[in-house]
């Protein structure tokens, strides 16, 4: 269908959105976007994808698919250096296996603005209070906003019955979205058209029943990957399409009163 004359294309309506996009409450500056989920599921490639949009160009500054174990809000920037009132949150991957990956507890301690910029998280030993770093009184600005779990698309069927519990606690208490990528390779025929990914019934379905949320709420994305050279306007809608909705989830929202999430 062709763009309608004066219409501004969809790429260019969400960035505009996301750079005007303010918090309601005048007491956070920035919506913290927190992404959990497992290791290699493509938290940091998003991240990545979200920085090179924003500056029109690939970027990489989360990193080439090197596993992170700190907690590390990243801010964006548009191409002028103006700084978005947004930061996604990347930290330590979830586990299947009792010892590794992030533990529960800093997963709450982390919504609730107890994980200082940079925290080197250990599967065994959560942060307590007593904890270097820790931040006895988080104001509103160093808690999370949105929890979005990042899942691979080829992988839906693979979380165990105690992370989808655990995940589930979760949202009870903060807005929880789902981001899923690599769904170019969960189904060959969206690579002829991204932009048609919404109409893949191959997976979405599988993936609500999972993990009890509606299909309003899972957003299928392609991050940009080493070996891609330019940007795609068609997978930057379906990211813009993303951040936009976190935000939205994000705006407005009550924080995570202490002792008020148990995972």
């Amino acid at each position: 269908m062709a763009q309608a004359p004066g219409k501004p294309p969809p790429k260019m309506k969400y960035i505009k959105a996301i750079k005007e996009f303010k918090p309601i409450d005048g007491s956070v500056t920035k919506a913290r976007i927190l992404l959990l989920g497992p290791f290699g599921v493509g938290k940091s490639s998003f991240v990545n994808s979200v920085f090179s949009i924003f500056k029109d160009r690939i970027s990489n500054p989360a990193g080439r698919g090197n596993p992170t174990s700190e907690f590390r809000p990243y801010l964006i920037s548009d191409e002028g250096g103006t700084r978005l009132n947004l930061a996604l949150c990347d930290t330590m991957g979830l586990a299947e296996e009792k010892g590794e990956g992030l533990h529960s507890d800093d997963i709450v301690s982390i919504i609730q603005g107890h994980a200082p910029d940079g925290y080197q998280f250990s599967p065994t030993s959560p942060m307590t209070p007593e904890t270097a770093g820790y931040v006895a009184a988080p104001t509103p600005n160093k808690k999370i906003h949105c929890v979005v779990y990042v899942m691979d698309a080829t992988m839906v069927s693979d979380m165990s019955a105690d992370l989808q519990k655990k995940l589930g606690k979760i949202r009870q208490r903060i807005p929880q979205l789902v981001l899923m990528t690599k769904v170019d390779k969960a189904d060959s025929t969206v690579i002829k058209n991204i932009r048609k990914v919404d109409q893949s019934e191959i997976i979405r379905e599988k993936l609500a029943a999972l993990l009890d949320v509606p299909i309003s709420s899972i957003f299928p994305v392609k991050n940009y990957v080493p070996n891609d050279l330019e940007l795609n306007d068609n997978c930057d809608v379906l990211l813009l399409t993303a951040i936009n909705e976190m935000l939205m989830n994000s705006a407005g929202v009550d924080q995570a009163e202490e002792g008020s999430t148990s995972v």
